[in-house]
């Protein structure tokens, strides 16, 4: 019997093959790993994006920023932001997404550990324009990643971790904020536990999680891709049998999967989740603007004259 497990049927794509026997692993503890260290990207991007709020709040007074001055601070993060994530989402399957996480974390963090040296509105909004990059490549790289690894009955599961990690760091951040009103240095005190994690979350991405196989296939590099995924067998146990590159079909020097258009998503029987999908995804992202960014304004608007 071959390693797709049935005898005489037509070859699968190799691509397929692949995320088949990615599907049959077991969930494990390796797995609540992999979980772990794409939840503390989240909660880490999380905290990066939200601190525009209150730096809005914090950094008024100390740098004495103009009216203008604001707007753009609470704008120009989300917007390149956007742009990051467009961006990330047309090379990903190029330069692999896992290397667009780091990249995005690296970013993104790095220029948050910068927010405390500076000086004036203008170098703040620099640093917030280009972490908002960072955060676009990091923040849209999680989901792919952990739908090729995730068992497809636990991904659901994988989601809604994600998620609480994700909105956790956006309630810690008006708890610290309270604390440190006030404080000169208020805004330079809360960015740093979002820098400093420079130091940990890139090390956490290079050795907790695995390279896509898909994306070795993708490269011409079978063995390697047949590799990651004996690597994620034994990590979890060793409860399938490990995949040979003979598994994955006699024509791998034809293979080569073209991605899909982006009209796809909105093809019969896809059409209806990606609106489900865009329409929860814009109410939580008005949500999150409203309370995070545009209160914050409001309040500075408001207590500008008592200032």
């Amino acid at each position: 019997m071959s390693g797709n497990g049935f005898t005489g049927a037509p070859a699968s794509p190799a691509s397929y093959v692949l995320g088949r026997k990615l599907d049959s692993i077991p969930f494990s503890a390796h797995h609540l790993l992999l979980i772990m260290v794409l939840g503390t990207v989240g909660f880490v991007e999380g905290y990066d994006l939200a601190l525009g709020g209150s730096l809005l709040v914090l950094a008024k007074v100390p740098l004495g920023m103009t009216a203008e001055q604001i707007r753009w601070l609470a704008i120009v993060p989300t917007l390149t932001a956007i742009a990051g994530g467009y961006t990330a989402s047309a090379i990903s399957d190029r330069i692999s997404r896992k290397a667009v996480m780091q990249i995005g974390v690296v970013i993104s963090t790095g220029f948050t550990l910068l927010i405390p040296f500076a000086q004036n509105g203008t170098e703040l909004i620099i640093i917030r324009l280009l972490t908002g990059v960072g955060l676009g490549f990091a923040i849209s790289a999680p989901f792919p990643i952990a739908a090729e690894l995730m068992p497809k009955q636990h991904r659901r599961t994988y989601g809604a971790i994600f998620q609480v990690m994700l909105a956790s760091a956006f309630t810690l951040l008006p708890f610290v904020g309270f604390l440190l009103a006030g404080n000169p240095d208020g805004f330079r005190i809360i960015a740093l536990p979002g820098g400093l994690a420079l130091g940990v979350v890139p090390l956490l991405v290079h050795f907790g999680l695995p390279e896509s196989a898909r994306w070795y296939l993708r490269r011409g590099n079978p063995q390697a891709a047949v590799d990651t995924v004996n690597q994620m067998i034994a990590r979890c146990g060793n409860r399938v049998a490990p995949l040979t590159v003979a598994d994955l079909g006699p024509d791998l020097e034809g293979e080569s999967e073209a991605l899909p258009p982006w009209t796809a998503l909105f093809r019969r029987g896809q059409a209806s989740r990606t609106v489900v999908g865009i329409v929860l995804y814009g109410a939580a992202t008005t949500a999150y603007f409203s309370s995070a960014i545009l209160l914050p304004k409001l309040w500075w608007t408001r207590a500008r004259p008592l200032a």
